[in-house]
């Protein structure tokens, strides 16, 4: 008020200046400081109520509004819990506020009048001055947040902004926390929630791809081979057909030699989910060289299996102590020790090696840290789970013979998954049929068994156990029948022992390997030693390999590979390798090779060769260039005298017929999937590309595999390589657009990728429109802007499709309106609780097809007040989640605020006021619902007074956004949610019921 005061004066000295002589200046001045102090004695609590930024630790920041009076911060309890999803309830006349601070018991209990706080039946009184009470809000002081609710709020006068910390779990924090451990652990397993599913297609016929590759090679004075190759990629009867085509000059074409697979796949069908035909692949325990023509069902996925399952883990730390469980470096749970310091979680199990680690936290920020590693191989089944694969078929061996195979397995237990089946070869002279038994045994964590018992052929077991450093052993025995014909060597015995260990140290980062090998045989053993040493030594890339054989009665055999790699200026590459002999002391070989690319996409080698033990030597040069269509290679090879030319190419064709789409690449297609995605301006809203609406440029995009291709002249985007069957996630980035009005409705997609073919994915970019405009409050002087305004909008149909509030000033936007006709209006059940009527009632208007948006910027309410008091209280309503067309309004450029009374745009445009009321009356028409006998509704409530029922509508419309009927039934006035097609339907919507804050409900049919 002195300001305002000071400025006048300022203002009011530079005109007597000029008119008034000085005695009358002073004069005037004495006035005027009169005047300031008596307004600013009655004016004590005068304040500004203005947004502020509030920055939560761990959340985020959110602007919020405030109240700022003499530099200090006041901020509205509603508002601050409704976004730390603290539970509050405020009183109609913004006197107090009840709910629960983080737990149940937590009772509180803000009193505006009382000027106290009780919270826990434990009550602060507070200082006069504690509370600002407004027209829309309560508000507290800062201070108190702290003092009462632990929630230390530091308010900056300078930079408008507040920063609240604490040391509790916030519900918010919870939430978010919550949230995230579930994408991780849907991460974990592969699985996405997506916003949008593409199933998989089975066309009848359909020809997609091709693989070629070409092979010459020319011998100086000898003879010159020619191999070619071709393979075919499509679909026959909805299932993947492929096709391999071999030629060689110097032998005769021959079907043996070719290849041809048909398989149907569909892993949605539980008993089978793969048909194969043709030349199938055996699995076979015996020794069969040749292909097998024939027929193989199962009902395994096509798909790698991710998740196991879960396991419990216990364990004991501090009491009180915060324990965090990550998987694979991914929080995926989080507990906090009991009493006695015991948790429990439950570990979600993938395939492979698991890395468990617990982060323990101390209340006083001690941490530690304890860690584990779980290994499930692929041959394990999650519990109950049953897999089986049965093939028969001819081998196209020269005895033409007959082969089949059954598999069983069964997932047991978490811990155990056992199997069973049998093979038959008509060849087999000791035994055409051959039935076994074998499992997979976790004996601890980290401790694995796997057996297999094959009658009359074979005994094997795999034992494999890893540390916490991760040092793994492996133990390998396999036991032969000595007369056993099946498998085609004399083996009595297979034993096999592998140690291995990471190593690290300060300039050392390297893998190592031990294993032994042993094989005996009915004459003779054969022993064999390898050491491995691999990884980068001072910057070098090194392997030193050493290999140790012993047959008896010969003497030990022992010699070591040695590999280096060191990187040259200009990019060059040189790689030196000798070995060496430690009977005879001597070198057995040396060779150099020289590396540099070339030309963006070329490859340049250059090797040479000694070996002195064959006494050879051998100078090579080699050149690899890949073309966009084609991958080139060139060698020149000389061995002694002798000189070889040779020359290849290889590539690939796909197709896509709804495109008319021809791609050349020069990587192998066939057999795998690709999807063709078209983003187009989606005017009209309705996610089908119509004619006249354009495609875009720019949609940026991530995805879980694949290669992508940005096509500019078409604006289409193509994902090549894809893995057939699999699922793959295409998430689409929302801020791709400079435009606002551009929103991407849908921005997950779910495709299933279907093997030679082009998967078309069109994503419509909606065009919305928006509309904005200003709440005015009639005050007894002049007009101000109202804050949190509730503002409905309405379709043709009269639904709400969409609310906004309006801010401080007044100012309200919108932005999520498809082209059409809509009505504009203040919330009546909000109007009916303050006691306010609003000016006109509704505004009508329309959204125009425009591709950079349409906006209306005119749309203009004046509240004035039906209550008897000056003071117009305003209640402090949550704002409810906006529906899908809602969108960011942060860059809506704001009209300047009017501080006179504003006409009535619309009507000055030509609506008179009689047409608002017919428009009025259409959608309060279209609002009656009819029950009729058989609907499905949900009672909320029975009332005897009318007025009660009445006012349970206004709650349910406010807050569920659905058609709310009262029905008059034996002297009672019963309140039904309706608009559910189904009972299923009225008992999903049961969770945003109870969500809301209602309890008392049920699902009845009317009769």
């Amino acid at each position: 008020m002195l300001n305002k005061v000071f400025l006048l004066f300022f203002q009011t000295q530079s005109l007597l200046k000029s008119k008034l002589g000085g005695g009358m200046k002073y004069l005037f001045l004495s006035v005027i400081l009169l005047l300031s102090a008596t307004l600013s004695a009655q004016n004590e609590e005068d304040y500004d109520e203005i947004t502020v930024y509030l920055a939560v630790q761990k959340v985020g920041t959110i602007e919020i509004s405030a109240v700022i009076m003499n530099e200090q911060a006041y901020l509205p309890v509603t508002e601050l819990f409704d976004f730390l999803k603290i539970k509050n309830q405020i009183s109609s006349n913004l006197d107090s506020i009840t709910g629960f601070f983080i737990s149940p018991k937590a009772q509180f209990l803000i009193d505006y009048n009382a000027n106290m706080i009780t919270l826990q039946d434990v009550t602060t009184n507070l200082p006069a001055g504690a509370f600002v009470r407004t027209e829309t809000n309560l508000y507290l002081h800062t201070r108190y947040f702290g003092q009462v609710f632990g929630l230390n709020c530091f308010f900056n006068f300078r930079s408008l902004g507040v920063i609240l910390d604490t040391k509790l779990e916030l519900p918010i924090i919870r939430e978010m926390h919550q949230e995230e451990m579930r994408k991780n652990i849907n991460k974990l397993k592969g699985e996405v929630n997506a916003d949008t599913v593409l199933p998989r297609s089975y066309p009848w016929f359909h020809f997609g791809n091709a693989d070629w590759s070409i092979i010459t090679s020319q011998l100086i004075n000898g003879r010159n081979d020619t191999r070619l190759n071709l393979g075919l990629g499509g679909v026959i009867a909805g299932g993947e057909a492929n096709v391999s085509l071999l030629y060689n000059n110097h032998q005769p074409f021959k079907e043996k030699q070719q290849q041809y697979l048909w398989r149907y796949a569909n892993n949605d069908h539980r008993m089978v989910r793969q048909v194969l035909a043709g030349k199938i692949p055996s699995q076979a325990t015996s020794s069969i060289y040749a292909p097998v023509v024939g027929v193989q069902i199962t009902n395994t996925p096509t798909t790698f299996r991710r998740s196991f399952g879960t396991y419990s883990l216990s364990d004991k730390t501090e009491p009180g102590w915060t324990v965090e469980l990550y998987v694979n470096n991914v929080l995926v749970d989080y507990t906090k020790a009991d009493a006695s310091g015991f948790f429990t979680f439950e570990v979600p199990l993938v395939y492979g090696n698991s890395a468990v680690l617990l982060k323990f936290f101390g209340p006083w920020g001690e941490e530690r840290i304890k860690e584990q590693n779980i290994s499930i191989p692929f041959s394990f089944l999650p519990p109950g789970e049953f897999q089986y694969t049965a093939g028969a078929g001819i081998v196209e061996d020269s005895l033409s013979s007959r082969y089949s195979k059954v598999s069983m397995n069964y997932g047991l237990t978490r811990r155990m998954t056992i199997g069973a089946g049998t093979e038959y070869l008509s060849s087999v002279k000791s035994g055409t049929v051959m039935p076994y038994l074998n499992t997979s045994l976790r004996l601890a964590s980290s401790l694995l068994l796997n057996g297999e018992y094959i009658y009359g052929v074979r005994t094997k077991g795999l034992l494999t156990y890893r540390l916490p450093s991760n040092l793994q052993f492996e133990l390998y025995l396999a036991k032969y029948d000595r007369n056993q014909k099946a498998i085609n060597y004399n083996y009595l015995q297979e034993r096999k022992a592998i140690v291995s260990i990471p190593f690290r140290a300060r300039s050392i980062s390297a893998f190592t390997r031990l294993t032994l090998s042993q094989i005996i045989l009915p004459e003779s053993d054969y022993t064999t030693a390898e050491f491995m040493l691999s990884g980068a030594i001072m910057g070098v890339s090194t392997n030193i390999t050493t290999y140790a054989m012993f047959i008896d009665p010969a003497h030990p055999y022992a010699y070591s590979n040695l590999s280096l790699s060191f990187r040259l200026p200009a990019s060059f590459v040189l790689i030196p390798q000798v070995q060496y002999e430690y009977n005879n002391n001597k070198l057995i070989s040396l060779k150099f090779g020289l590396e540099k690319h070339v030309f963006r996409h070329g490859f340049v080698n250059v090797s040479y060769e000694k070996n002195y033990r064959s006494k050879l030597q051998n100078l090579e040069f080699g050149f690899k260039y890949d073309l966009a269509f084609a991958q080139t290679a060139f060698t020149a090879r000389r061995v002694n005298s002798n000189v070889m030319l040779t020359q290849s190419a290889r590539g690939t064709i796909m197709m896509d017929r709804k495109t008319d789409y021809l791609h050349a690449g020069n990587r192998s297609s066939m057999g795998k999937g690709a999807i063709t995605i078209i983003p187009f301006l989606d005017l009209n809203c309705n996610e089908k590309q119509d004619t006249g609406e354009p495609r875009v440029i720019g949609l940026n995009l991530h995805t879980n595999g694949g290669r992508m291709e940005f096509n500019k002249k078409d604006s289409t985007i193509i994902i090549f390589d894809l893995e057939p069957y699999s699922s793959q996630i295409i998430e689409f980035d929302k801020n791709s657009f400079d435009n606002i009005a551009w929103q991407l409705r849908k921005p997950i997609v779910k495709v299933s990728v279907d093997p030679n073919q082009f998967r078309r994915l069109e994503v419509p970019i909606s065009v919305y429109g928006e509309a904005s405009g200003m709440i005015y409050l009639n005050g007894p002087r002049s007009q101000k802007g109202q804050s949190r305004i509730i503002i409905n909008f309405l379709n043709e149909n009269g639904n709400i499709i969409g609310r906004t509030l309006s801010e401080s000033d007044g100012y309200f936007s919108f932005l999520g309106l498809p082209p059409g006709k809509y009505i504009a209006k203040v919330d009546s059940v909000q109007m009916s609780k303050v006691k306010m009527n609003s000016s006109p009632g509704m505004i009508p208007f329309e959204i125009m097809s425009d591709q950079d948006g349409d906006i209306v910027d005119d749309l203009e309410f004046i509240l004035e007040s039906t209550a008897q008091e000056t003071k117009v209280v305003i209640n402090s309503v949550k704002e409810e989640d906006p529906k899908p067309l809602q969108a960011d309004t942060e860059n809506t450029t704001r009209p300047a605020q009017k501080s006179e009374p504003a006409a009535n745009t619309k009507t000055e445009k030509g609506v008179s006021e009689t047409s608002l009321k017919v428009e009025e009356k259409k959608f309060s028409d279209t609002n009656n619902f009819t029950l009729k006998t058989g609907d499905i509704v949900i009672q909320m409530g029975a009332f005897k007074s009318s007025e009660s029922a009445e006012k349970m509508k206004g709650r349910l419309v406010e807050a569920l956004n659905k058609e709310v009927v009262i029905r008059n039934e034996a002297g009672f006035y019963r309140v039904y949610v309706v608009g559910f097609s189904s009972r299923q339907e009225a008992n999903n919507f049961l969770p945003v019921v109870k969500n809301r804050g209602f309890k008392d409900f049920y699902i009845i049919k009317i009769k």
